[in-house]
């Protein structure tokens, strides 16, 4: 084995670095870098390539910075109780993983970082292009001050409510609202231009607006885990015709009417099977990939709406589904041969509900999840 080129070692265990729950296999990764030193190094590469769970107490001792692609961190609390970073330890841990690619970040207790920090965040988040705001508090406007300095983001998941006000400043009160239509015309901005949005929670319609100021041309992959209401559509409906993924925590008539308006889409997930609403008359005729769950908690004992939808599009390539739609054997038959008869590909995922996915740039739906994708990136 020690005779094996690193760079071959280094291409099996990219192979492997995915469990089937699409985790890192830290216990393949840990064996193999004790095989011999010739499998150490690319074994350690990958084992760091991925860091969670840090806390106060190890941040100092943190080794191995340039092979860390994906951080976790929590500022000031953790989950579980812990203790977690200050925001100078922060500065101090990013600039430790110089070919940082993707950000998870847990904010408890601080509002807002102060100047001095956001200047030193600027020059080390410069090459960040995945943002996760995992907590923070409601009004707070440190996701505004994160997108104002790394204005590079492309990749942004947002699982708390955001109810501050973007153009806050000094003399502007927190909570002020201005509904003068030529002072809201030029109000700026977000800079970033982002390519995915995954939203678990609505923020304000002051704050989607200002969020996707600059992505009219390249949003394409939009994830929403809540219904898209009639205050919140005007604002995705600039969107909607270029979007080329688009996935839903629930179907109802507001989500039929966003999409729609999605002209061009390739991609749908539906995390349910909607049986109050139909959902075959409202699909683009674009779509090339499917894919639907048919969990235990909103368990259906019909894929009528399905097996509609796969008589209603033209192009459909694949068709993703969960094992629990395989229990229905009558209708999971009759969905088996119109997508055998169409030439369309059936897959059956394990895959958890919202499983965090690798941020990753793709020419065809379903995306692929490979490791050599985030050094591709960089």
């Amino acid at each position: 084995m020690s005779f094996v080129p690193p760079e071959l070692v280094l291409c099996i265990l990219e192979h492997g670095y995915y469990t089937s729950l699409r985790t890192p296999n830290y216990t393949l990764l840990k064996a193999a870098a004790l095989v011999c030193k010739t499998w150490s190094g690319p074994a350690q590469t990958l084992l760091f390539r991925c860091a969670t769970k840090l806390e106060q107490h190890n941040i100092s001792i943190f080794p191995l910075g340039e092979c860390v692609r994906i951080l976790e961190i929590s500022i000031g609390g953790t989950s579980n109780g812990g203790l977690g970073c200050s925001a100078d330890d922060f500065v101090i841990l990013l600039q430790a993983c110089p070919q940082l690619y993707e950000l998870a970040l847990s904010i408890t207790g601080l509002h807002e970082f102060e100047e001095e920090i956001l200047q030193k965040l600027g020059d080390v988040g410069r090459k960040l292009k995945a943002l996760t705001l995992v907590q923070c508090g409601l009004q707070s406007p440190i996701l505004f001050q994160l997108l104002k300095i790394w204005n590079n983001i492309q990749f942004l998941k947002i699982e708390k409510e955001i109810a501050a006000w973007p153009w806050r400043t000094a003399t502007t009160p927190v909570l002020r609202r201005n509904t003068d239509a030529e002072e809201l015309a030029h109000r700026p901005g977000a800079e970033v231009c982002l390519y995915e949005l995954a939203l678990s929670r609505f923020p304000t319609p002051d704050v989607l607006t200002w969020l996707l100021e600059s992505s009219a041309d390249s949003l394409r992959i939009l994830e929403l885990r809540d219904i898209p209401g009639p205050t919140h559509r005007p604002i995705l409906s600039l969107h909607a015709p270029r979007l080329r993924s688009l996935r839903l925590g629930y179907y109802n008539i507001y989500s039929a009417a966003l999409l729609r308006m999605c002209t061009a889409l390739e991609e749908l997930v539906i995390y349910h099977v909607p049986t109050h609403f139909p959902l075959a008359p409202d699909l683009p005729p674009t779509i090339e990939h499917l894919s639907f769950r048919n969990p235990n908690h909103v368990y259906r004992n019909t894929l009528q709406p399905i097996i509609e939808a796969v008589d209603a599009l033209p192009s459909l390539k694949v068709l993703t589904c969960d094992k629990n739609a395989e229990q229905l054997v009558g209708d999971y038959e009759i969905l088996k041969a119109k997508c055998r008869m169409k030439g369309t590909e059936v897959i059956v995922s394990d895959i958890p509900f919202w499983v965090y996915e690798d941020p990753v740039k793709v020419h065809r739906f379903p995306r692929t999840r490979s490791v050599s994708n985030f050094d591709a990136m960089l």
